[in-house]
């Protein structure tokens, strides 16, 4: 039980996106066959979930509801799951709702099911305020609400039927925490694989099941079957996850898991609420101002693509004896959007030599930008300029919502493994903050204003706390800059002449210079980088950077215990954690540096003489497995590697080398302890934020989170009592560090936009 939720992680692009299995739902027109389509629907559902008809129950009279309502106030617990007609709270439709409490039916309440041929609405459903008024009597007594991706259901309830819930657990949220590697975090693959693996056939895709058809042209008496479901797995799921979140259980205490319960109950579930509203909320956006800067980028892109084929004329000749010897290979102009095109253009006619052995032929931007030629450059410009267009300018005109005029992104909740937030739709962190332009698009309300807190050295403040180096716990206590006083220390220099500028204002370029080294080495800490890494920041040659690193880890002793520390953490416990308690599990450290099988499908390996299987899967003797180790240490190349396995594949025996899993797993382990507290430190703060009564008397609404900077809005005439406050709240988050945080918030009309002075 030990590893219950230790998993493999899962390789490649995380893609544990949150899926609530409700899919793209695609609604088709009536007629074209819609009633041969529909008859084959039910008779789908009936054959796979038929065995149900009996075991749950659809609720169409007032006092049917009531009296199911009587029985969970009586168990003081629900589960619920809404059924819409689209991912959308706002624009898209509740088609019924689910609901489940223990020793009673779960039961199915349409509301919005239409006739898929008339698309009149069907009779004998409960109205939405009759439904809300019982879903308040729960508020009231203060029902456990179990939920699965709660965000969307609170969304859909309040948007929809008018109630606001607060969620108790949110499943999807559990499962993230006990296990942010799992290769699936859908409702039904972790119900199957944890409460009942003999159920999997009971749980299909929606869009298996119903083809496509919007749930709100299902009829009543085959929907009912699919969705009155999720609401008992939602629960049974809910049950089994609770001791392991449960600090005071015997579960969660022999599983190592009181932090990840700490973070689920005091930093996760109280945030759904907070997002909730965020989302509800949106952002005001500027469509006049974004047609001004697509027209401007727009004729921007043209001019780069002129000034592409300019420096193409003048190869002119080269080209054409090209398209000659390579019949239609090109077109008549060489197309600037054409990877394969723009890769002849580079190697074949300017002979430009491959600057990546893999990539021989490749034109992304990583290769691009190694090649020194102008016609490069401005094919990167080009690009930049498109992709600007493409991806932020006239993409986010099309996202704004037509109901409200605004822009409401998703936050996903638990978006990164380490605990951090993203976004989609748009995906506001992706937003380019070198370009002030792309970000004012977006704008405070009429009569409001933005704000904008950011932590300042948020994560370097928390390297100084978790590391506990005195040096860099005294010099934030001193209100120093942290780079100047490590560039100070490692340097043997007076602070000063470690500063950018000196105390006449004017600049230092030596002092800057320090600094920065100073910086690089820390953040590169922070990041998990190697010296390597750091020497192409510092610009400088690796021997150099090294030299640097050294001197620095000399003067400031905790920092490198810090990692050492973060990395016997990893191998020893197979996890790191963060300052309050979040994990983030890393069995990769835990791996062998090599491994060692006999290959079965070799002839040396085959013994006439066993008859058993056992003696053909018996491990490779000890001894022969620290001869070849001892060997596969004193390599200096890939080649002199590759050929020790070669010689022990003629042998029968495969080797698998676990280095490069082992390096990246340790790569990760510092950077997720920094990147984890200051996720969990920055939610705290929305937390306080976004309940803060005195802010929500002034009017003040949180808008967005973009890594460690919260944006909110408020009416102009309070934004100087409402920023103090703000700025307060941030740092009283940070409270349990040994170090002070320092927020401060800035006032405008758009976002980077031109600072308000407030008096």
């Amino acid at each position: 039980m030990a590893s219950l939720f230790d998993l493999p992680k899962a390789k490649g692009k995380d893609n544990l996106i949150l899926e609530k299995v409700k899919g793209k739902r695609k609604t088709l027109n009536a007629g074209g066959g819609i009633i041969d389509q529909v008859k084959a629907i039910v008779d789908t559902v009936n054959k796979e979930l038929g065995q149900f008809t009996d075991a749950y129950e659809v609720v169409r009279e007032k006092a049917q509801l009531s009296g199911y309502i009587d029985k969970v106030l009586e168990n003081k617990v629900i589960a619920i799951d809404t059924e819409t007609t689209g991912l959308n709270p706002i624009l898209d439709k509740i088609v019924g709702l689910c609901l489940y409490t223990p020793n009673q039916k779960a039961v199915y309440i349409p509301i919005n099911h239409v006739n898929y041929i008339t698309n009149g609405k069907i009779p004998e459903q409960l109205e939405s305020k009759f439904i809300a008024n019982e879903l308040n009597r729960l508020i009231k007594e203060k029902v456990k609400i179990i939920m699965f991706n709660a965000v969307f259901d609170v969304r859909v309830l309040k948007n929809q039927i008018g109630v606001e819930l607060t969620p108790y657990w949110d499943c999807y949220l559990a499962a993230r925490l006990l296990n942010e590697n799992e290769p699936e975090n859908n409702l039904k693959y972790l119900y199957t694989k944890y409460c009942s693996s003999n159920d999997e056939k009971n749980h299909y895709s929606y869009d298996r099941l119903f083809s496509g058809l919007s749930f709100d042209k299902i009829p009543i008496s085959t929907a009912y079957l699919y969705a009155a479901r999720d609401a008992i797995i939602t629960y049974e799921l809910y049950k089994f996850q609770e001791p392991y979140l449960t600090t005071e259980s015997e579960k969660c205490i022999n599983q190592d898991l009181q932090g990840p319960a700490n973070v689920f109950r005091n930093i996760e579930m109280p945030l759904v609420n907070v997002i909730a509203q965020m989302e509800d909320t949106g952002i005001n956006f500027d469509k006049e101002f974004a047609k001004q800067l697509s027209e401007k980028y727009s004729k921007q892109l043209k001019e780069k693509e002129d000034e592409f084929y300019l420096e193409c004329s003048k190869i002119e000749n080269d080209i054409n004896d090209y398209k000659t010897k390579n019949p239609g290979k090109l077109d008549t102009l060489i197309n600037i959007n054409s990877p394969t095109q723009i890769a002849i253009l580079l190697y074949d006619i300017l002979g430009i030599e491959a600057v990546n052995k893999e990539k021989a032929r490749g034109t992304g931007e990583d290769i691009l930008l190694k090649i020194k030629h102008p016609i490069v450059n401005i094919i990167l410009e080009y690009r930049e300029i498109a992709k600007l267009l493409s991806t932020y300018i006239d993409k986010m005109v099309d996202i704004v919502n037509p109901k409200t005029n605004r822009i409401h992104c998703k936050f996903n909740q638990i978006g990164a493994d380490t605990g951090r937030l993203s976004s989609s739709d748009p995906n506001m962190q992706n937003i380019p903050s070198k370009n002030k332009e792309i970000r004012k698009m977006f704008v405070a309300t009429d009569g409001y204003v933005l704000l904008s807190s950011d932590y300042s050295a948020q994560e370097p403040r928390l390297t100084a706390h978790m590391s506990n180096d005195i040096k860099m716990i005294e010099a934030y206590k001193q209100g120093k800059d942290l780079y100047v006083e490590i560039a100070s220390i490692a340097n043997n220099l007076p602070y000063d002449e470690c500063k950018e500028f000196r105390a006449d204002g004017s600049k230092n370029p030596e002092g800057k210079k320090r600094r920065n080294q100073a910086k690089a080495i820390v953040l590169g800490v922070c990041y998990g980088k190697g010296v390597p890494a750091i020497a192409t920041d510092l610009n400088v040659n690796v021997k150099k950077a090294q030299e640097i690193y050294d001197k620095i880890m000399r003067e400031f002793p905790g920092l490198k215990q810090f990692m050492i520390d973060s990395e016997n953490m990893a191998r020893e416990k197979g996890y790191v954690t963060t300052v309050w308690g979040r994990k983030r599990r890393l069995p990769n450290m835990q791996l062998p540096e090599y491994e060692f099988t006999y290959d079965k499908s070799s002839s040396v390996a085959f013994d006439p003489l066993a008859f058993d299987d056992v003696e053909l899967e018996k491990e490779v003797p000890e001894n022969i497995v620290l001869m070849y180790v001892k060997k596969l240490r004193t390599c200096r190349t890939r080649f002199e590697k590759q050929s020790i396995k070669n010689q022990a594949k003629d042998k029968g025996i495969i080797i698998k080398d676990n280095g490069g899993y082992i390096a990246e797993a340790r790569r990760q382990c510092v950077n997720s302890r920094i990147q984890g507290s200051a996720a969990d430190q920055t939610k705290l703060a929305m937390i306080l934020i976004g309940n803060d009564k005195q802010l929500k008397d002034l009017g003040f609404r949180l808008l967005l989170q973009v890594h460690d900077e919260l944006i909110g809005e408020c009416p102009e005439e309070n934004a100087k009592e409402v920023s103090e406050r703000f700025s307060a709240l941030m740092v009283e988050a940070a409270k349990d560090l040994k170090v002070p945080s320092k927020c401060d918030v800035e006032i405008s009309k758009r976002w980077y936009g031109t600072a308000l002075q407030i008096d």
